[in-house]
C-alpha cells in the first residue's frame, strides 16, 4: 500500500509539472502600437505566445516601419509588469505586459519575467530601439543572473537623453531602534545599481556610487549584512547605523 501511495504521488508530480510546461503553437496574444524610432509614423509590437496563461509570453517581434521586423525569444517567459512600478510609472504604451519610454535618442522597453514571493524572478529583459536598429543588450536569467527582484526606475539621470535603468535587492530588516528622536529599524546594506542603457547596457559604477549617495547611502557594490543601515520609519534617507568591526 506503502509502495503505491509513493508511486501515485510520483505520477501525480509529473502530470502536473507536464501541464505546468505545457505548450501551444505559437500565436499573437497582444498587438501594440506607438511611434518607437520618432519618425512619426507608428510602429508594431506583436506579444507572442507558446504558453497557456493569457499573460504570459515567450517571444516579441518590433517591426519599425518601412524598415524590416526584429524578433526575441525568452530564455523562460515574459508576464505582466510588477504593480509597484506600473503605479510609479508613466507607461508610454497602454499595456500592463512591458513597460515602454521613449527620448530623443532612443525608446526602451522593459520585460518583466514571474517574480516569487521571496522576489526570485525567472527574467528580465531590456530592448534598446535606437539609429532605427532594435537591440537587446540586456537579458537576465534570474537566479543563475543578477536577479532584477525590484525595479526601481527608468530615467535620464544625465539628462542627456539616454535612458537609465535603476534595480536594487531585496534586504532584511533587523531590529526597531531610534536615531536621534526618528524611530526606524535596522537592516542590512542593499544598494541601488544603475545601467546606460545603450547597445551594451553595462553598469555605470560611478552613476551608480552617486544615485546611492543622493538616495540611499554608498559603502561599496556589494549586498552585506555586516553594514548595518538605520530605514527611518518616516520614510527619510537611510544612514550607516554602524561600520563593521575592522580583522
Amino acid at each position: 500500500m506503502k509502495k503505491l501511495i509513493v508511486c501515485l504521488l510520483v505520477l501525480y508530480a509529473v502530470g502536473a509539472f507536464a501541464q505546468k510546461a505545457k505548450k501551444f503553437p505559437y500565436r499573437v496574444i497582444r498587438t501594440l502600437t506607438a511611434d518607437l524610432n520618432n519618425d512619426g509614423k507608428n510602429d508594431t509590437i506583436n506579444l507572442i505566445s507558446s504558453l497557456e496563461g493569457r499573460n504570459d509570453f515567450n517571444r516579441i517581434s518590433i517591426s519599425l516601419t518601412g524598415l524590416g521586423k526584429s524578433v526575441f525569444n525568452a530564455r523562460s517567459y515574459w508576464t505582466v509588469v510588477d504593480s509597484d512600478f506600473r503605479i510609479a510609472n508613466k507607461n508610454l504604451i497602454n499595456t500592463k505586459l512591458l513597460f515602454a519610454r521613449k527620448t530623443v535618442k532612443h525608446t526602451v522597453i522593459l520585460l518583466f519575467g514571474e517574480s516569487s514571493g521571496a522576489g526570485y524572478r525567472d527574467e528580465f529583459s531590456i530592448l534598446n530601439i535606437e539609429n532605427n536598429r532594435v537591440t537587446m543588450p540586456f537579458d537576465d536569467p534570474g537566479t543563475d543572473g543578477l536577479d532584477i527582484e525590484l525595479v526601481t526606475a527608468l530615467t535620464d539621470l544625465k539628462h542627456d537623453g539616454r535612458l537609465d535603468f535603476v534595480y536594487r535587492n531585496l534586504g532584511e530588516l533587523d531590529k526597531q531602534v531610534t536615531k536621534g528622536n526618528v524611530p526606524g529599524f535596522t537592516g542590512s546594506y542593499h544598494p541601488f545599481f544603475v545601467y546606460a542603457v545603450d547597445d551594451r547596457c553595462k553598469l555605470d559604477t560611478l552613476l551608480t556610487k552617486a544615485y546611492n549617495e543622493e538616495h540611499y547611502v554608498y559603502a561599496g557594490l556589494n549586498f552585506s549584512e555586516e553594514i548595518e543601515i538605520f530605514y527611518p520609519d518616516n520614510h527619510g534617507k537611510p544612514s550607516i547605523w554602524k561600520k563593521p568591526k575592522q580583522k
